[in-house]
Parts: C-alpha cells; structure tokens; sequence
C-alpha cells in the first residue's frame, strides 16, 4: 500500500514508482525483499533518503542491480528523475547522479523516460505585452513605408489609430490639460469608451505631426475651447499643451510600461 504521506502526494508518486518497478525485478532474476520491507517501514521517500545516506558508495540493492545491468530501477535513477527532484536535497541528488556515473551509467538515458500524465509541464509564461516605446518605433517604421500620407479622395492627412490609442492608454482616458473646469475629467460613454477626445496640439494641417508628441487627450469643453475660443486663449493654451505632450511622451518613452 502507497504511504509517504509526509511529503504529500509527490511523495505518494514516487513510492508508486518504486513499487510498480519490483515485478520487474523480479522478472530478472533478483528479488528485493529486504527494499520491500523498507518501504513498508518507511515509505518510498524516507527509504530513499536513508539509502542515499548509507556509509557504503553503494547499496546491496545497487550492486545487484549493477550486476544485472538495470540501473535504471535503482533508486538513484528515480531520485534523478526531474519529476521527483523536489523531493531531495542538492546533497542528495548529487550523491545520486555520482554513483550512477561512476558505475558508467549514462544520466542522458532518463530523458528517455516518458513524462508521466499527471506531472503538468510548466504553463510558459505569457509573451510581455510590447511597452510603449517598442509601440510608437513599430508604428514609426510603418509609417515610413507607407507610400502616402493623404487619402486620394480627401487629401486629408492620414491619421494613425495606433498612436491615437497609444495616447488614450497614456492619459489613462482622461483630461490632459491642467487648466480643465472639471480636473482628471473621465465620463464613460454608452460605448464603454472614456467620452474623450485625442487632439493635434498643431493640426496637421498646420504641419504638426501625426505623432504623440503632438497630441494630448481632451475632454469635449477643453478641446471646444482649444477650436473657439480667443485666439490669444487659443495659443496659450496650445503653449501649454504642447509641453504637456512632450512630456507625457518622453515619460512613457521612458517608462517600461505600455501605457496600460
């Protein structure tokens, strides 16, 4: 019967393991009472560890498996396995990998061994989302391979949705600028989407980029007031804006984050 409860259910799987490979052994000629009855005292982990700790380089057990050319149902073997490896200590492993080596056993033949169903393979980690910087490089050289930069209809510049999200995420949906009569303005729409606005501080049709650096996240007042208002309101507050972009860009050019 399985026991080994101390070291929880690996432990109970590798006591399994011992166990299943005895009819084996039997098979070959060599009969392992005296290992038997130690499971049966101890448990497969305990036994394990005490015939790793045992004066002699080698066990009785060893030897006869040795004689026999079945290393690969010695303990060692199992405590080799990568599996059960959490099971032992650095000394342990170590004593163990040593005396199958010194016996001419070859460590790369527990590769061959089929990985059991229950031991999950590690989930990979998820890629890292790419950051802001690698974002705004990617679309910069995408944009340089573009052939145009207006539409054949409308001669209107040609707008970037990824820097207009880049700038959204930046913002994190909300009022960029300092001056806003409702400040950190942030309303979600019947879309679900922050009722926002991403603005040329230059317009494009005044030159200015299509590029973060030049743009900013407004709520409707401040961009209407940005459109109509006083034209010495409207280049103040463009001044402002303008150092406002550059410095969110540069900080999230900066940064590690992708602006989420």
């Amino acid at each position: 019967m399985v026991r080994d409860d101390r070291y929880g259910e690996l432990g109970k799987r590798f006591e399994q393991y011992l166990l299943e490979g005895i009819p084996a052994l039997k098979e070959a000629g060599y009969n392992p009472f005296a290992f038997q009855g130690m499971i049966r005292a101890s448990g497969g982990v305990r036994t394990a560890k005490q015939l790793l700790a045992s004066a002699g380089d080698t066990s009785y057990g060893f030897a006869k498996l040795w004689e026999k050319g079945k290393l690969d149902a010695s303990v060692e073997f199992a405590v080799c396995l990568p599996w059960f490896k959490e099971l032992f200590t650095d000394e342990e492993l170590e004593r163990a990998a040593f005396r199958l080596t010194e016996h001419r056993f070859d460590l790369s033949r527990i590769d061959d061994v089929p990985v059991p169903d229950w031991h999950a393979a590690p989930t990979p980690a998820p890629p890292a989302e790419p950051t802001y910087r690698q974002r705004v490089e990617a679309e910069e050289a995408a944009q340089r391979s573009r052939p145009a930069t207006t539409t054949a209809l409308t001669a209107e510049a040609v707008r970037s949705a990824v820097f207009r999200s880049l700038v959204l995420e930046r913002a994190q949906g909300r009022c960029e600028n300092p001056g806003c009569g409702h400040p950190g303005f942030h309303v979600i729409g019947r879309n679900g989407q922050p009722v926002v606005e991403v603005d040329h501080v230059h317009g494009l049709g005044d030159g200015g980029p299509d590029h973060p650096a030049n743009m900013v996240v407004l709520c409707p007042n401040c961009h209407a007031v940005k459109t109509r208002a006083q034209d010495a309101e409207v280049a103040r507050l463009k001044a402002l804006l303008a150092g406002i972009a550059r410095q969110q860009h540069e900080t999230a050019m900066a940064g590690t984050s992708s602006g989420r």
